[in-house]
């Protein structure tokens, strides 16, 4: 076989990482869990209506609570022909339920997009000047909201008719984008009011302190070009219950003392240098706080084929950040830092970072790279390799991410797995310290109730936030939330 080698290995396969669920109960698997246990909680002790506001057209309104009383009911789980897949139905959105809460729309936090409004913002010949006029109508439906109103949530379902008028032809996703980002000096002559419809709705809300839901008409209408309706009920309400009120489920197996942090970088365009990129990092701690940093922008060199990196001073600086977080929450500094990049480190960052970190006892700085060439199979088995396997030596390593799972007899999946590499520029602890870290981590994304993820959320967020977070400095807003709620 040309260009393929074969070998044998020798391989560690780390144990599956348990979650904790109502009253400290844990399973290994999140809709399992919610179903036998409900939802840990935490932010809103016994909370169980989320009160949500509502920002749509008349008809979309309709639409949603028609949609949300389907939510009520069990959903049978898809049937996967053929295969072990073992599907969990939705156990429906109710007190009753044993997920154990329900969505309630309060009436006078309602706020209607009248027809005539509507026809009048999507009257204009230029596309761009529909999208600006529809982004004011929901500007000024927040600031109504805010004024009178605090929901726990605000439900955003999107008109078709928004959709058909304002996204680009050319695309064949229904996204909604004002202008595309580029570094192309020449292509702003003026300062877009925003780029991205989504993100710029996500900024407004945030502003305002509150958090959302954007729903767009196939989810409405449980379109078979989507996800199984079971698979989107159980989504929709794990987000819907993080945004809302607590968290859905807790990682058991990291130490409390280890504040773990994701860096990542996003286009910072001002109006006099386009060059500009920010540093961000995502933290996480065990008690549940996932939280927000934005560092000091600077310029990078796009002639530069290399990926960012964090200039010295400004890795210092946002690491001191992350440092005084975890001290402002546990008035104590963290005993471990892991730092996860999907970029290589150099020297440069690794001096900043260690400066920064010279109190804390561990640190283990970690690149995770999802492109590689290996593929495993398991010898003497006919099923792909198991999750959790690790192998490699010195400063890099190979994780199975996703895989084979024993306890649910079957691969999750529809293409072979491929592992993810594990690149060491500073480790204190083991590698398969590091690699169990990775592999809860995995577990870690409220956006799905599926059992893992391939990346750690401490990565695999980082575009959606990075984006949001370049609308806001667009809009001049210095001190964004730190809440990941917001950019969800």
């Amino acid at each position: 076989m040309i260009g393929v080698k074969v070998v044998s290995i020798q391989n560690r396969i780390l144990k599956e990482p348990e979650l904790f669920f109502k009253n400290g109960n844990s399973l290994i698997h999140p809709k399992v869990g919610l179903m036998k246990y409900g939802p840990y909680g935490g932010i809103t002790e016994g909370q169980e209506k989320i009160k949500a506001g509502v920002i749509s057209t008349y008809e979309y309104y309709e639409k949603l609570k028609w949609w949300l009383k389907k939510l009520e009911s069990p959903i049978e789980g898809k049937d996967v022909s053929g295969s072990k897949i073992r599907s969990i139905q939705f156990p429906g959105l109710s007190e009753e339920s044993p997920i154990g809460f329900e969505l309630e729309i309060q009436n006078d936090a309602v706020e209607l997009i009248s027809k005539e409004k509507l026809n009048e913002a999507l009257g204009e010949k230029s596309r761009k000047e529909r999208i600006k006029n529809i982004f004011e109508l929901y500007e000024g439906k927040f600031s109504n909201l805010s004024m009178v109103h605090s929901p726990d949530i605000v439900l955003l379902p999107i008109d078709e008719r928004i959709i058909n008028k304002c996204s680009d032809p050319r695309n064949k996703h229904d996204m909604i984008k004002y202008e595309r980002r580029s570094f192309d000096k020449s292509k702003y002559y003026f300062n877009p009011p925003f780029f991205d419809f989504h993100n710029a709705l996500k900024v407004v809300s945030a502003d305002y302190g509150m958090t959302t839901q954007l729903i767009k008409p196939k989810t409405l209408d449980f379109s078979d070009d989507l996800q199984h309706p079971s698979t989107i009920a159980w989504n929709f309400s794990v987000g819907i219950y993080y945004k809302g009120t607590g968290y859905p489920w807790k990682l058991a197996d990291i130490d409390e003392n280890t504040c773990y942090v994701g860096i990542s970088f996003y286009q910072d365009i001002s109006e006099h240098k386009k060059n500009l990129r920010t540093a961000l990092a995502h933290v996480y701690l065990k008690t549940g706080e996932s939280q927000i940093i934005r560092g000091k922008s600077f310029t990078w060199d796009e002639s530069d084929n290399r990926s960012p990196v964090v200039p010295k001073d400004h890795a210092a600086v946002i690491m001191n950040k992350v440092i005084s977080l975890y001290k402002e929450q546990k008035n104590k500094n963290p005993s471990r830092i892991v730092v996860h990049k999907s970029s290589p480190f150099n020297e440069e960052e690794i001096n900043g970072f260690n400066r920064a970190c010279s109190d804390i006892e561990l640190a283990d700085y970690v690149h995770i790279s999802t492109n590689t060439q290996v593929q495993g199979y398991m010898k003497g088995h006919n099923y792909p390799v198991v999750r959790g396997t690790m192998f490699g030596k010195k400063n890099r390593y190979y994780l199975y991410t996703t895989g084979y799972v024993p306890c649910l007899d079957t691969y999750p999946g529809a293409t072979v797995p491929n592992p993810i590499v594990v690149r060491l520029a500073r480790n204190d602890t083991t590698p398969y310290k590091i690699g169990r870290d990775i592999l809860a981590l995995t577990k870690l994304d409220w956006n799905t109730a599926d059992f893992c993820k391939r990346r750690p959320v401490t990565i695999s967020v980082s575009k959606k936030v990075g984006d949001i977070l370049a609308e806001m400095k667009l809009r001049g807003i210095e001190n964004p939330p730190e809440g990941y709620m917001y950019y969800m």
